[in-house]
């Protein structure tokens, strides 16, 4: 099983887009993969996270040659374009999670998920934004970033809110890539052995610290 060793931070971030700031120093950074084979992708993309008492904080940065988005509306359905993903699973039970994703024009998705591990899966889309986000956009380089802060409170089911050190959850991390006359390009942190996201038996574990 994939770990991540989540980090904390004194402190709140200012959530900008911009991943260069301190703090983002103090995360361990992971790579994304083809999510199908393991391999690399044609387009990278690197995540890291951190947390405190009040938030769990995440970030993209993705290259990208042809940065592609139109919707700008809390819980569109971003997920038929570009975006970067993150599904937790607070109480690890497999079945109960949230999916959360961002796309490129700082639109977010915010959905609590019932999964009965049979293929059957039951979307609830919050009513309210809770999260914070922002992305940074650079064509010059090719590249996007995405910075969100996720409230804790958000994780009803987690045994300790804030976490205990030494607490675990189970997680992964993803993205989606449209480029123009090419397959689409689907990357996760812990890979799912096939262009699908939802598999929670291939969560990894979020391991705070």
């Amino acid at each position: 099983m994939f770990e991540y060793t989540c980090n904390r931070v004194n402190g709140d971030l200012e959530i900008n887009g911009d991943l260069s700031k301190p703090e983002w120093r103090l995360a361990a950074e992971v790579n994304l993969r083809d999510a199908a084979t393991g391999q690399e992708p044609k387009q990278a993309t690197t995540a890291r996270l951190l947390w405190n008492e009040r938030w769990l904080y995440a970030a993209f940065h993705c290259a990208d040659a042809h940065i592609y988005a139109s919707m700008t509306n809390f819980n569109d359905p971003i997920y038929n374009e570009e975006v970067v993903e993150l599904f937790i699973d607070d109480n690890c039970d497999l079945k109960s999670y949230i999916e959360i994703e961002v796309n490129p024009l700082n639109a977010c998705l915010h959905y609590a998920i019932h999964n009965d591990l049979n293929g059957h899966l039951l979307s609830y889309a919050r009513t309210e934004q809770t999260i914070v986000t922002a992305v940074h956009v650079d064509k010059a380089k090719g590249s996007w970033s995405a910075e969100l802060g996720i409230p804790l409170r958000e994780f009803a089911s987690a045994s300790n809110i804030p976490p205990i050190p030494g607490d675990a959850w189970l997680f992964n991390l993803y993205r989606i890539d449209r480029p123009p006359h090419r397959e689409i390009e689907f990357s996760a942190w812990s890979p799912t052995g096939e262009h699908q996201f939802h598999r929670p038996h291939s969560f990894g574990r979020l391991l705070f610290r």
